[in-house]
């Protein structure tokens, strides 16, 4: 397992795309759409940052999520078994299981609540275009 991203939920995507690129020497690399909602990727560094105006699962929630972080993305090779494992280890999942196809590729996903409170993505990828 290893971290592939951390989201930020931000007021306006081109500003907050250009400030991490100025300020922060970030890279972009995709502007996109992903489960309906825009996207812009960044590389600062070895790390991957994935700004949104809106988060993908927040129609899902019964709040609204304030702007900054909202969760973290690991990579996982045995997507059922770590699944599994959430499941017993009593993860709360907001959005459950599923495929889905974006300009980064093709990636089976979950997003759950850690029960500290913590919103957390994992992903196994299926096909991956090397955009990211």
């Amino acid at each position: 397992m290893k971290l592939w991203n951390y989201a930020v939920k931000v007021a306006d995507l081109d500003e907050a795309s250009e400030f991490y690129v100025k300020a922060l020497n970030g890279e972009p690399r995709i502007t996109g759409t992903v489960l309906g909602c825009d996207y812009r990727l960044l590389r600062l560094g070895d790390t991957r940052i994935i700004l949104f105006a809106r988060a993908p699962y927040e129609d899902l929630l019964d709040e609204e999520v304030p702007l900054g972080f909202l969760h973290v993305v690991f990579e996982v090779e045995d997507f059922d078994a770590r699944v599994a494992a959430l499941k017993r280890q009593g993860a709360t999942f907001i959005m459950e299981p599923q495929e889905i196809t974006a300009e980064f590729g093709r990636r089976r996903i979950a997003f759950f609540v850690t029960p500290g409170g913590v919103r957390t993505e994992i992903m196994e990828i299926m096909e991956d275009s090397g955009l990211a």
